[in-house]
């Protein structure tokens, strides 16, 4: 039998965290609703936490702000609800914290599709036969050249040197494909794995992402050994 994951959502509007409560709880998961930080870290304590569902502007906080701070104790996907339509706000979330964003009024079919894609990619995705990968009671790593990918951490580290900062959405970026090695993966084909909206601004940012990674990994980032390109089809990781 297959334990459901745990959905923690944090709304300040008492009919919204109603609403997304109830319906979600007629799914595969367990959902737990509060209307602050405390509320959460409480349900948190008792439940635990496979994905963290909060609204952006709390009355007594800021949504991402809490995020991060669950982040630093359990590495686990974040949404972020909110009427706020500006665009550099979901970008900077984005960027950081978040996995995906979702706008209100909530639509619930695209809010359980969102966290049903987000919930596959962080917890059943499969790692390739030919990854070098140590796992223990405390560690999941996967090594390739003088980087070690630390899955269960969450960090990049490079020999000798320590770890690598990275934002939660590189870092996701760089275990997709990392785990899945020489598979080339469509920029739309990577928005799926990892569970954010299909846009054309998205698809840029995906680029975007790619450079940042190449210049923490690669040596020569105008001429990657690792995160290459391959002309009209995609991103690749490539192993020898």
């Amino acid at each position: 039998m297959t334990t459901k994951k745990t959905i923690i959502i944090v709304d300040d509007n008492p009919e919204a965290l109603e609403f997304i409560r109830g319906y979600l709880g007629e799914f595969e998961f367990r959902v737990f609703a509060a209307t602050d930080g405390a509320g959460a870290w409480d349900l948190i304590h008792q439940h635990g936490i496979d994905l963290l569902l909060v609204d952006l502007r709390l009355q007594q906080e800021n949504g991402l702000d809490l995020a991060r701070e669950v982040l630093k104790k359990y590495p686990v996907p974040v949404i972020m609800i909110s009427a706020v339509s500006d665009d550099v706000e979901k970008v900077l979330g984005l960027e950081t914290v978040l996995n995906d964003y979702i706008e209100k009024p909530v639509v619930p079919r695209v809010l359980l599709a969102k966290i049903r894609a987000i919930m596959r990619s962080t917890y059943l995705a499969p790692l390739a036969d030919d990854v070098t990968v140590e796992s223990g009671s405390i560690h999941e790593q996967v090594s390739f050249g003088d980087f070690t990918l630390d899955l269960v951490e969450r960090q990049l580290l490079k020999n000798e040197c320590g770890p690598i900062e990275l934002t939660n959405t590189e870092f996701r970026l760089l275990e997709l494909l990392v785990t899945h090695p020489n598979e080339v993966f469509s920029r739309q084909g990577i928005l799926e794995s990892l569970g954010l909206e299909s846009s054309n601004h998205m698809m840029r940012n995906i680029d975007v992402l790619v450079l940042r990674l190449r210049r923490k990994i690669e040596h020569k980032p105008s001429t990657p050994m690792y995160l290459q390109t391959r002309r009209n089809k995609g991103y690749v990781f490539c192993l020898e």
